[in-house]
């Protein structure tokens, strides 16, 4: 089991974050293939479940390294951890701990930013990539979670700041 409170991709050898990150690049385009060939919804809906199917992918990289996800604090850092074997060390997350049953994703670097502008497309479409990959990891991860965006750079925010919340028993 991997302790909290330090970074958990530290504890992941190099082969393995390198094998991870090569199976997301090799999944996102298959993903994609399925959504364009897919008649249902608006291409909109379809690229979102790309996303979405993308950000399960965090769960399996949880179980298979053994990082916890009991708390929120501990969603965050295994959702910290995911985030940055699929898409690099590029991305600056800082989790801040509220309670056992809240707790805060900071990120102040975005890699997809840099990418969108080098692409030609508006900075707004990384919110329709970060809002289903986010959504559904911290789902994967624990599903007595949810994750609510409070601030977001690609909408015009200093930062991405997103709140993971124990959800009340219905």
């Amino acid at each position: 089991m991997v302790s909290v409170g330090r970074d958990l991709i530290e504890e992941i050898p190099p082969m393995a974050r390198w094998r991870i990150a090569a199976r997301a690049a090799s999944l996102l385009p298959a993903l994609y293939a399925r959504a364009l060939r897919d008649e249902r919804g608006t291409p909109e809906e379809r690229e979102q479940m790309v996303w979405y199917a993308l950000g399960q992918e965090v769960k399996a990289i949880a179980a298979t390294f053994g990082f916890p996800t009991g708390t929120a604090e501990e969603v965050c850092e295994a959702f910290k951890a995911g985030t940055n074997m699929i898409f690099g060390p590029d991305f600056r997350i800082s989790v801040l701990e509220t309670s056992d049953e809240t707790a805060t994703l900071i990120m102040k670097g975005c890699p997809h930013q840099g990418t969108l502008r080098e692409a030609g497309a508006s900075g707004e479409t990384g919110f329709s990539w970060c809002l289903p990959f986010a959504l559904a990891a911290v789902e994967a991860l624990n599903p007595a979670y949810s994750l609510r965006f409070v601030r977001a750079r690609c909408m015009g925010d200093s930062q991405c700041e997103m709140t993971v919340r124990r959800e009340e028993e219905k």
